[in-house]
């Protein structure tokens, strides 16, 4: 009996939906790589795939030294584990499928659960001498990168840190850290790599531009919006610059309720003019359109819902990230949610396991490694 071979150009041709199934069943991110390294079409479907945030969870069976993927499209848990050091720690952020951890040192630790691969990086000096409550882990807001580690030996790196959320920085391969002097007040929220600029927004709205080469600053929007109690800056995924402000339902804001619940969020559209980088046009809207923003304690993430029919248009996901108040302990990180911008509801997008609440971290957004 002759055996028929099947070339490259055969399995090219099959169709669109049936590769989005298919891609849809893997549970394991390696098993992604292998698909996309079938042919051109087949990876540019694993492209695709991989550009889905996925939500970093416990493990199912290895709560002490795994964590595992969620799929938000179809609601289900990979049954592949990713180890992942410190696992009881809070992740301060997430950037480039690269994970970061506040060591007892004061250290910051990045980690791909991807490729196993860890890079330390140098003591905060001044978290030396300040240490709350609830542990270092809490002591550093969040820690942005401007490229993947892996492959840009000049990535930056941006960490929000400290009683008054101050920023620092450094290059990949610097002895210490670059600490930015700031006016008393101004507590910085999030940190976004937009078209070359490193840009940084607080809970009132300022937004700056950073300068690393001569640590200098420039303000490019005042403190003119009332406090939110949390700011978030969103490229979208046509390119424009978006400001979200999130807000805690007042009820929940009672001392007979242990959690900060989200009410609702505001978006903003910033259009920054072209030669002196100041914000010219700041625009309230209630629409981004096929967009679905993801927020959180990772870098903030934007994909067009055109391309993902899964995902929910129109759409804010947000985790649980809000450190100030209180640990996670001992209720779980719960304040998690799809918040709906044309009827301002709010749905569940996944729901901890009951179990894990006393000792594990809250979930986190994280990008597979691109193909």
């Amino acid at each position: 009996m002759a055996i028929s071979s099947t070339s490259e150009s055969d399995w090219a041709w099959l169709p669109t939906d049936l590769l989005d199934s298919i891609l849809h069943k893997l549970a394991s991110p390696f098993d992604m790589v292998r698909f996309g390294a079938v042919c051109k079409s087949w990876g540019t479907a694993a492209r695709q795939g991989t550009q889905i945030p996925k939500l970093l969870v416990p493990s199912k069976d290895n709560i002490e030294k795994a964590r595992s993927l969620y799929s938000i499209t179809d609601r289900t848990i990979s049954d592949v584990t990713l180890p992942v050091p410190y696992n009881r720690r809070r992740c301060c952020g997430s950037s480039f499928g690269w994970l970061s951890f506040v060591t007892n040192t004061s250290s910051i630790i990045l980690f791909n659960p991807f490729r196993n691969k860890k890079i330390r990086l140098p003591q905060l000096q001044k978290l030396t001498v300040y240490t709350r409550k609830s542990g270092k882990q809490y002591t550093v807001k969040k820690v942005t990168l401007s490229s993947d580690p892996a492959e840009d030996s000049d990535c930056l790196v941006v960490a929000i840190f400290g009683e008054f959320s101050d920023l620092v920085f450094m290059k990949l391969g610097d002895e210490s850290w670059t600490y930015v002097e700031h006016e008393y007040g101004h507590l910085f929220s999030d940190v976004l790599y937009y078209k070359g600029q490193v840009l940084a927004i607080d809970h009132r709205s300022e937004l700056i531009s950073l300068d690393v080469n001569t640590n200098k600053k420039n303000v490019l929007a005042p403190q003119d919006l009332e406090h939110a109690y949390q700011t978030y800056l969103v490229e979208t995924s046509n390119g424009d610059l978006f400001l979200l402000r999130r807000f805690f339902d007042e009820d929940s804001l009672s001392e007979q309720i242990p959690q900060s619940i989200t009410g609702y969020f505001t978006v903003h559209k910033l259009v920054l003019d072209d030669e002196s980088g100041r914000v010219v046009e700041r625009v309230e809207v209630k629409n981004i359109g096929d967009d679905a923003f993801f927020v959180g304690d990772n870098q903030s993430i934007s994909i067009s819902t055109s391309d993902f029919p899964y995902c929910q248009p129109n759409s804010i996901y947000y985790t649980d990230d809000y450190i100030f108040t209180r640990p996670y302990f001992p209720d779980g990180a719960i304040d998690m949610g799809i918040f709906n911008l044309k009827d301002r509801s709010i749905r569940l997008h996944y729901k901890p396991n009951p179990s894990h609440k006393y000792y594990m971290p809250p979930p986190i957004w994280i990008l597979l490694p691109m193909l």
